[in-house]
């Protein structure tokens, strides 16, 4: 209609479930709105046009047109008595935003303010992983283990404390790309304050055997670091062979042979003073 009067004010809210305090959804970088539609004239027709205003300031009827005007994805008005929504985004992080709106006609005649709410965003996600450990050190090794220490990095970056660590082992030389196929061992301990050493030993290896040995660390947000340094060591052998348990005496025999009847060529016996004497 040409010449119709004011829509009529719209009721806006935070979408979400519960009561009006409840009824954000917010994420660290947006707050996402929900009204009910009204109409063109008043609560009949359909109207032209939101204008959607937000601000780190409350929002008033007297500073509305000062305040940051939403344009990215505004629906055109439905029917009144529809549930729409838009998301406000590109906002700052642990931020409390106002927000209101208004409603026109083809005209257009402009609603009054809707009422103001507001919204704070959430912090923003941890995005900083830990940095890579890269002292990792082979402190000894038996014919089944390996001992290793480091110094601990941080959470973000070289600050703060980290969550987990990752440690790995393979008898090929591991990469960033092979990593996560090496074997992982098992009760590594929690990372402690940045610049502290700890160290760890690996168990179950297999004698004379080569080892690769790398770590990350992971943040409490699931941040995993870059691989660390890579060491490698060869496992001893150490276990001398077995002791012989059967050893036994052998009696040796031996005969006379007389193919000769010369008494030259016949044996000698020992006498008791251990001379020779002659036989026949």
């Amino acid at each position: 209609m040409r010449f119709s009067s004011l829509v009529a004010v719209v009721v806006l809210v935070a979408l979400g479930g519960g009561g009006t305090a409840a009824r954000a959804q917010t994420t660290h970088n947006s707050v996402t709105l929900r009204w009910t539609t009204p109409g063109d004239d008043s609560l009949t027709g359909t109207a032209s046009q939101f204008d959607i205003r937000y601000s780190t300031a409350p929002i008033t009827s007297a500073n509305f047109a000062g305040a940051t005007r939403w344009t990215t994805g505004v629906p055109a008005p439905a029917t009144p008595g529809t549930q729409q929504t838009v998301t406000v985004g590109g906002l700052n992080p642990a931020t409390t935003y106002w927000f209101a709106i208004k409603t026109a006609d083809e005209v257009p005649n402009w609603a009054g303010i809707s009422n103001v709410i507001s919204r704070t965003t959430l912090a923003a996600p941890d995005a900083i992983r830990p940095a890579a450990i890269a002292s990792v050190a082979v402190t000894g090794s038996t014919e089944n283990t390996i001992a290793i220490n480091w110094t601990a990095t941080g959470d973000d970056s070289l600050t703060g404390t980290a969550a987990s660590y990752d440690i790995r082992y393979s008898t090929s030389p591991i990469t960033a790309a092979n990593f996560a196929s090496a074997t992982a061992a098992n009760g590594e301990p929690a990372p402690t304050a940045p610049g502290t050493v700890q160290a760890f030993t690996i168990t179950g290896l297999a004698r004379q055997t080569t080892y690769y040995v790398a770590m990350k660390i992971t943040d409490d947000a699931g941040n995993p670091s870059a691989i660390s340094n890579v060491v490698s060591t060869t496992t001893p052998d150490t276990t001398a062979p077995a002791a012989i348990t059967d050893l036994v005496t052998s009696f040796v025999g031996f005969g006379w042979h007389f193919g000769d009847t010369r008494a030259a060529d016949r044996p000698r016996p020992v006498t008791a003073a251990g001379r020779h004497r002659r036989v026949g």
